[in-house]
């Protein structure tokens, strides 16, 4: 069988596009220079990226508590605006910038498996320090760490209510708190076993009774995770197949998390997940089991599972496949990638994020946004993606820079000639692998409004069936 190393540019451009945002002008031939199985061996073992944490490095709130968030909020309601920028400007600076693509697009993906909604109260506060200190560092750690911060971060215990989620009590002769059933019912259908795993809803009750007692100290002032004893159901528990003494106290959630972070359903669906998320909308059988012995074998270790993801004879095939839709969010960066774009506004970008149908952490219900390609395909949609991609190669895009002329100039092109500029698009960027029919269109483009022909030949490129696709 053919080796990775032996398929060529179609095969390097598959790797960038899954792998990462897609490639920048010289990337394919790169990857080609060091070799597919070599790039993602360092795209596993990410290191310092001094240039990217330059360009962050006005963003001084990217480190900030929530405590710290929310006693500027108090102090100044503004506040949050500029903290929120910062927090949605880095996402679109790292996608666009990063030479860790992978770890930006596996933060992508496991926040999105993990996903809470920006708009939510008090996540608007926290979510900057969920993704900084429960997601990012863990992606590629093991999936009991990153179940575990993610599950009791004051921001996932907000948003799925478990701040409120208390064993029944009598206080002045009535009934207070009570089980909240919603992160118990999401733990197991979401996060971990997945809702064809048979749980039922006695599972969900006695998991959420674990959970009873973890919340978040002052909602409104310091926004800290907290466990109180008191508001704890501390009787026997049976969940899933776990059996839970009297008196576990706040070990009650440590162990079910113990038991579910290696449970073979939930390796299962994990790897299904990943799977539909980096080789098709439908995965096959045979690479979903494959992954589930990986994650089964080394105790859920997140590095393991992705390596044999990309080792995988399934990933590789999809190179020659008709490709996976790419969301809004990855057309638009792919684009700016491809197009050699300097982001100088972020903010500027996210609008056309946003305008694309995917607003950065705004996704309301706790599935996240959709990991099917498919579901990402429609009329306005389509319509939306050729005029940004037109207008991103005429300069037309605020917050973006992009010189087009120099980038046919820089891959041996004549920025005049249609049909040179195409060919040397094609080679700089797509390192050859555009269809005969996407360089006969851009080659019979002409001037239109003063757009120049190398333009308007890189805004077709941009916006063809090759870009739509990951």
């Amino acid at each position: 069988m053919p080796t990775p190393e032996t398929l060529g540019p179609r095969v390097a451009l598959h790797l960038l596009n899954r792998a990462g945002y897609g490639p920048r002008p010289g990337e394919i031939a790169g990857v080609l220079d060091r070799g597919p199985t070599k790039w993602v061996e360092e795209q596993l073992e990410p290191g310092p990226d001094p240039e990217l944490d330059s360009r962050l490095a006005a963003y001084n709130t990217l480190g900030y508590s929530t405590s710290q968030v929310l006693g500027l909020y108090n102090a100044d309601n503004r506040t949050i605006g500029t903290i929120l920028d910062h927090f949605l400007n880095a996402k679109v600076v790292r996608a666009a910038h990063a030479r860790n693509q992978l770890q930006e697009v596996l933060v992508d993906f496991w926040f999105n498996h993990f996903n809470v909604f920006v708009n939510d109260g008090f996540d608007r506060y926290s979510i900057s320090s969920y993704e900084r200190d429960a997601i990012r560092p863990y992606v590629l750690s093991s999936f009991r760490e990153l179940l575990g911060k993610a599950t009791l971060h004051p921001a996932m215990l907000y948003y799925l209510d478990n701040y409120l989620n208390t064993v029944p009590r009598t206080q002045g002769g009535r009934q207070v708190g009570g089980i909240n059933e919603n992160h118990g019912r999401e733990l197991l259908e979401l996060h971990t076993v997945g809702v064809d795993a048979g749980y039922s809803q006695t599972d969900v009750v006695e998991a959420s009774r674990c959970l009873t007692g973890h919340g978040i100290d002052n909602v409104g002032q310091t926004g800290n995770y907290v466990y109180r004893p008191a508001t704890h159901d501390d009787g026997s528990k049976q969940v899933f197949g776990l059996s839970l003494g009297s008196g576990g106290g706040a070990s009650d959630v440590e162990r079910l998390l113990d038991h579910l972070a290696v449970h073979p359903a939930t390796a299962r669906f994990v790897s299904k997940r990943l799977a539909q998320r980096f080789v098709a909308d439908d995965p096959p059988e045979a690479l979903v089991s494959r992954l589930a012995s990986v994650f089964l074998g080394t105790g859920g270790d997140l590095r393991e599972v992705t390596k044999a993801l990309f080792g995988s004879a399934e990933f590789w095939a999809e190179a020659f496949g008709t490709g996976k839709p790419k969301t809004g969010f990855e057309f638009v960066i792919s684009a700016v990638r491809a197009a050699g774009g300097e982001v100088q506004n972020p903010r500027l970008v996210r609008i056309a994020i946003q305008d694309s149908g995917m607003p950065l952490y705004a996704c309301n219900p706790p599935t996240g946004y959709s990991n099917r390609g498919a579901d990402w395909l429609n009329p306005s949609a389509q319509l939306y993606r050729m005029n940004f991609a037109l207008d991103l190669a005429a300069g037309a895009v605020a917050g973006v820079s992009a010189d087009i002329r120099g980038l046919v100039r820089g891959g041996g092109g004549d920025p005049e000639s249609p049909a040179s500029a195409a060919d040397a698009i094609n080679r700089v960027v797509f390192g050859r692998t555009l269809t005969a029919a996407s360089l006969a269109a851009a080659g019979r483009v002409t001037t239109s409004s003063g757009v120049s022909v190398s333009a308007r030949v890189a805004g077709l490129l941009l916006a063809g069936p090759e870009m739509q696709v990951r």
